[in-house]
């Protein structure tokens, strides 16, 4: 459906899909080859068991100084805070009523993954809001977890 938009540029991005928890699952490029990853609101879909695939398989993507930005689900975010009773996989892990997963991370944990997978963290933050619908008159406390980490050159 991307690539087929009247403005998608295959010179400029590359639009795929890959089970990235796959080992055997290969990407239509070369290790090494990327400038930047974007993971925002993926990892938290993600089995635990298999987020350091994850993480060591997109590290190795990275060009040396090449970038990953990671933005998800920080513990205790009012999405956590508000699934029923028998939503829980595992230990921080619910299933939503859709079917889709969701995680919710600590900034030790991302840290972590990312370093176990050979990059090095250049900034981490806990960003914690106060959402409030004023229709509704509904305060929401959020949380995320943001990260950027680099491939040593």
């Amino acid at each position: 459906m991307l690539q087929e938009h009247k403005d998608y540029n295959a010179d400029r991005v590359g639009a795929f899909t890959a089970d990235v928890t796959d080992p055997e699952c290969s990407f239509p490029f070369p290790e090494g080859s990327l400038d930047i990853i974007l993971m925002i609101f993926v990892l938290s879909a993600i089995s635990p068991d298999k987020m350091q695939i994850c993480a060591d398989r997109l590290a190795k993507l990275l060009k040396p100084g090449g970038m990953l930005f990671f933005r998800d689900y920080g513990r205790y975010d009012l999405a956590q805070l508000r699934f029923k009773k028998g939503r829980c996989i595992a230990e921080n892990f619910y299933a939503r009523s859709d079917g889709t997963r969701s995680y919710f991370f600590t900034q030790d944990e991302v840290e972590k993954l990312f370093s176990k997978a050979g990059l090095v963290c250049q900034s981490s933050y806990v960003d914690k809001r106060l959402q409030v619908n004023r229709g509704k008159q509904l305060k929401m406390y959020r949380v995320w977890i943001q990260c950027k980490f680099e491939r040593p050159k």
